[in-house]
């Protein structure tokens, strides 16, 4: 128990909730998926995506966990997320978090690993970028968490984990190295 800690009806809360008050105010996608170029502004309170089937609105969300975890909720390569016909996508955003703005640019190659940058600085692992912005994605393809065994519940749980925890994300990522060595 910290100084700066309460504890509520809901469990102990931060005082300097400031610090945990995060938001996407900007995003631009240039040949990502089926999107040849777009730039959102987004206010802090609630946006709401609409539009007919097929426009990208699930494209525009899976380039925001994208930008958090350095993947596709889909599981697919990034090349699969590239527009048909071009050889790269961008992905930038600008995100608020505790009151300070991050710049967060995603570059992702056919032929080559992504390269990330935030506030221009190249990152070289992507432990540097999870946990910046924490999203939780939750589609119709992930009710294989609900139905499927535990492995798939372990595996969004560790995601989950991962954004808020970066010890946590040491120890898994020297886990899995451990088990991969073993084996």
């Amino acid at each position: 128990y910290s100084g700066r800690d309460i504890y509520g009806p809901r469990g102990f809360l931060n005082r300097n909730r400031r610090n945990f008050y995060m938001y996407i105010s900007t995003l631009e996608l240039a040949d990502f998926r089926n999107i040849v170029s777009l730039q959102l502004d987004f206010s802090q309170g609630t946006n709401i995506l609409f539009g007919d089937n097929a426009q990208g609105k699930t494209n525009i969300l899976e380039s925001m966990y994208m930008i958090s975890t350095t993947k596709s909720h889909r599981g697919v390569r990034d090349r699969d997320m590239i527009r048909f016909g071009m050889d790269e996508a961008h992905i930038r955003s600008m995100v608020m978090k505790g009151g300070i703005d991050h710049r967060i640019d995603m570059h992702l190659r056919k032929n080559k690993s992504k390269g990330i940058a935030i506030n221009g600085q190249r990152i070289r692992k992507a432990s540097e970028l999870i946990g910046l912005l924490h999203i939780v994605f939750f589609s119709p393809e992930d009710m294989g968490i609900v139905k499927n065994g535990p492995a798939d519940r372990r595996r969004f749980m560790d995601m989950e984990l991962c954004q808020l925890d970066a010890a946590y994300l040491h120890d898994l990522n020297q886990y899995n190295r451990t088990v991969e060595n073993r084996n």
